[in-house]
């Protein structure tokens, strides 16, 4: 999806969506600033007797990215411990590939950042490692002859580096200085674009690879290693349990999610069954596509409701609300408010597929270029509504009442809440 498409009512949604996955990245780079600068003494007793802890963190990593099928981390895994090998100086390198070398991962990972995962297969492989040769080889050259070509023009970027801080232009020339900026833009806006937990991994890599240079002590790199393997592991592990337990069409919480969470309920709460009105007749008049639009935007709009309640999508054209420690008397208001925001909602149909390209506006007198619009059609759903009594105590059964319900509203015209009739 388009940047510009992200900015509309959900605008608020998607920027908490950014700030959701980059808390925790950021959280663990605020970490290791305080560790390294305030405690380096505390690190370095811990880290001198185990030269061997970053490998580890590293490979278990590795490993994991391996059964996950997270190619570009499991690269990632391989390379930073190469480059931990020849930061703890187990070959002598040349001065100046040993400068080289950070800079080299650096741009490397802004090329796996803008990669595709692409699987473990023996070609993929080869073809993956192929690339990246391709573009160390690229990296080192332009390293290598570039900046004398371009001295005397970045000679102002110097100055300011040493205005700001002297011991800035000791850690990159401005050539290199320009070559760490553009990778670390790269990297952001590509986690702008594509928020998860894997771009936001890869984004702290960058950050901390960066800082590489300033910390000459293989210890601190090592502490660094550890940090990046953890970081990799929770992004595997978190975007698994969203895959597991999020549906992926919808992106709200799925099936599965829904009867772990009713494990979690006490003696008091409220289901209610939502089901969008003669959605198999739309599907057929207007196709798929638009259909799993309309199932995105209904999802996206119980997602909304109030009350202390949580929304499922339960399978097909049918949702699950759950208001936890309410009765269905305290429920109804907030489910009348969802019923209302789906039916007050109107939908533009296209009369072609979107083209996919934005077209170019047209030179003349205030007009654009035309987007073929169809007709404005509107969508309703209808809910049932049941509550959990001695009588009927397991969800299953609770299940059947609101599904009950369900039915009744569909039957007394649709778009619709009704009550299951249960004792008190």
């Amino acid at each position: 999806m388009p940047l510009y498409a992200k900015f509309g009512p959900d605008t608020l949604t998607y920027l908490y969506n950014i700030f959701k996955h980059l808390f925790v990245y950021a959280a663990l780079l605020v970490l290791v600033v305080y560790f390294v600068e305030a405690q380096r003494a505390l690190l370095l007793d811990w880290f001198v007797p185990l030269p061997w802890i970053g490998y580890l963190s590293l490979s278990i990593s590795a490993v994991i990215a391996l059964q996950f099928g997270r190619s570009r981390l499991f690269w990632v895994c391989i390379l930073l411990a190469i480059l931990l090998f020849f930061t703890h100086g187990e070959i002598a390198l040349s001065s100046a590939f040993n400068r080289y070398l950070p800079l080299i991962f650096l741009v490397i990972l802004g090329y796996l950042s803008c990669a595709k995962d692409s699987g473990f297969s023996a070609h993929n492989l080869v073809i993956t490692l192929a690339k990246i040769c391709v573009v160390a080889i690229g990296s080192y050259l332009v390293l290598e002859y570039i900046p004398a070509v371009t001295q005397n023009s970045l000679s102002p970027i110097y100055s300011f580096a040493n205005h700001i801080d002297p011991r800035l232009n000791a850690l990159y020339s401005p050539f290199e200085w320009l070559i760490v900026i553009f990778i670390l833009i790269l990297c952001f806006v590509r986690f702008i674009m594509i928020s998860d937990n894997n771009h936001g991994a890869l984004l702290l890599a960058v950050v901390l690879v960066a800082m590489m240079p300033a910390y000459a002590a293989f210890e601190l790199h090592n502490v660094l290693a550890l940090v990046l393997a953890t970081s990799f592991l929770y992004a595997m592990l978190k975007d698994s349990f969203n895959m597991a337990f999020k549906d992926e069409l919808t992106a709200i919480p799925s099936r599965r999610a829904l009867m772990q969470y009713v494990n979690t309920l006490g003696r008091k709460y409220v289901v209610v069954m939502a089901d969008i009105d003669h959605f198999k007749k739309f599907n057929d008049t207007y196709g798929h596509d638009v259909g799993d639009e309309v199932l995105r935007l209904v999802a996206s709009r119980l997602n909304k409701v109030g009350g202390g309640g949580k929304a499922f999508r339960f399978g097909g054209e049918e949702f699950v609300l759950i208001f936890p420690r309410k009765t269905p008397q305290q429920a109804l208001p907030f489910v009348e408010q969802i019923r209302q925001m789906i039916a007050d909602y109107p939908i533009a149909l296209r009369n072609k597929p979107r083209p996919k390209k934005r077209p170019k506006p047209v030179s003349a007198k205030g007009s654009a270029a035309k987007i073929s619009q169809g007709k404005t059609v509107k969508i309703t759903a209808s809910f049932g509504v049941a509550k959990r009594s001695s009588q009927f105590s397991q969800f299953s059964d609770i299940m059947k009442q609101a599904d009950v319900a369900l039915y009744a509203a569909k039957k007394a015209g649709r778009n619709c809440v009704q009550l299951a009739k249960q004792p008190e």
